[in-house]
């Protein structure tokens, strides 16, 4: 039988050199709009404010833990995602063979993630056949590891590299042997092995018709009615909804330790276009993790300039002027929460639910919304993974609650949501007229700036 899809992508990534997987890495961040180039052994991928350092990482025969490259925040392995996971830096994130098949399947203009891998590696996936069917490959969907024959769990270990196929016809025999045997314990053949059946009638057996189950239906972009199935792709499609319209942004970050609160942020961000923006935090206590969602720093943007409160500053403030290509993006905020969407809701086990309470004004518009539960995940390292939010049927996020435990027993807790959208304006702030300078401070960088 044919090999899937699936299976053949993993066989190609593991069998090319590194160098090739590099290249093929930056196309496919390429195509997914990123900005990528390949420094050494990591490929730079930025778009926005955003820039990582992606690694792959081979199975290791001779060694108990694969190498990682210094500075890589997301790590592919092409073996065992969990010995990966344990030799990563603990902010990185860690790919599968199987995460990359979907990156390319999914969340890209039709086929262009099959001329990919017809570029790179000279096959067509979508010439195999769909996944879900038997292969001979040798490997289970993604993982790389040998599929096990019907009878793996019940041989002894020293009859596992014995040719399958003897060894199932053998037990088969056996079995026909063992049932066909009559009330003296003499065998009696069946027909299928040259014998006679005995005369008494065959009890036949009724099975009670199946309910077949209803195939996923998607609900918003990345996510069906069977859980979050592409969280790239709809924190994608929040980007794009955020970029295009006001809103007022609350997020919050708090730690606790035995459920005593030793640390907050609350940072209040005023959205009136990508660019038009200010954000102020509010901290109390003292906080341990880093990096946290909330922003560092009060900052204000005008469209073309963004000033940031910095007291070590000659007047406290320091400028940016934004780029013209940042101009054209989607702006800091709608990205940052993108990537907020990608890393908590790339959780192990999720579900989705229809919102049927009237809560606020989006439900009352009649706008679909969807809650998403999920739990467990290997970013953060953390116990007692939770995630909770809501989305509209577009993608836009109204809502996430996030809650885990780290593995030295701090409790974090990430919430942000939504209000005011499309009422939202924005006024220069107070800290910024105080400021000496008629650019609001004396630090200007005109080029490649964030917005």
């Amino acid at each position: 039988m044919r090999q899937s899809r699936r299976s053949r992508f993993g066989d190609l990534i593991r069998a090319a050199s590194p160098s090739d997987r590099r290249r093929f890495l930056a196309d496919l961040w390429t195509a997914r709009g990123w900005e990528t180039a390949v420094e050494d052994r990591l490929v730079v991928v930025r778009r926005g404010d955003r820039i990582d350092r992606i690694a792959v990482v081979s199975r290791s025969w001779l060694r108990l833990s694969p190498t990682v490259p210094d500075g890589a925040t997301v790590v592919v392995a092409l073996g065992d995602p969990a010995r990966t996971r344990r030799a990563a830096p603990d902010d990185a994130r860690v790919l599968s063979v199987d995460d990359l098949y979907e990156l390319v399947r999914y969340g890209l203009p039709g086929g262009r993630g099959d001329d990919l891998v017809a570029d790179h590696f000279g096959v067509r996936l979508a010439d195999l056949p769909a996944d879900g069917g038997g292969g001979g490959a040798g490997y289970t969907e993604g993982a790389g590891v040998a599929r096990p024959g019907p009878f793996a769990s019940v041989l002894p270990p020293s009859f596992s590299s014995l040719p399958v196929a003897p060894l199932l016809f053998a037990a088969l025999l056996v079995a026909a042997v063992v049932v066909t045997a009559g009330s003296g314990g003499v065998p009696v053949l069946g027909d299928a092995l040259g014998g006679q059946q005995p005369s008494s009638p065959t009890p036949v057996a009724t099975t009670p018709e199946s309910t077949p189950t209803p195939e996923p239906r998607t609900v918003a972009p990345g996510v069906t009615t069977a859980g979050v199935e592409n969280a790239t792709l709809l924190a994608a499609a929040h980007r794009g909804a955020a970029a295009n319209r006001s809103y007022r942004w609350t997020l919050r970050y708090r730690e606790s330790i035995a459920g005593d609160e030793t640390g907050r942020e609350v940072e209040v961000v005023h959205v009136e276009a990508p660019h038009v923006y200010v954000s102020e935090v509010e901290r109390a206590g003292q906080l341990r993790a880093f990096p946290r969602p909330t922003a560092s720093e009060d900052a204000y943007a005008d469209g073309t300039t963004r000033y940031a409160r910095r007291p070590a500053e000659p007047d406290g403030v320091a400028a940016r002027v934004l780029d013209p290509d940042v101009r054209d993006g989607p702006g800091r905020q709608a990205s940052r929460a993108a990537r907020y969407l990608e890393w908590y809701l790339s959780a192990d086990e999720t579900s989705v639910a229809r919102v049927t309470s009237v809560t606020n004004a989006t439900v009352e518009s009649g706008t679909p919304l969807y809650r998403i539960e999920g739990r467990d995940t290997d970013f953060p390292r953390s116990r007692d993974y939770r995630v909770e939010a809501v989305v509209e049927e577009g993608g836009f996020v109204r809502s996430m609650r996030v809650t885990y435990e780290t593995r030295d027993g701090l409790g974090v807790e990430v919430w942000f949501a939504y209000d005011a959208v499309g009422e939202t304006t924005v006024t220069r702030p107070a800290w910024l007229d105080r400021a000496d300078g008629s650019n609001g401070g004396r630090t200007v960088v005109p080029a490649n700036a964030s917005g």
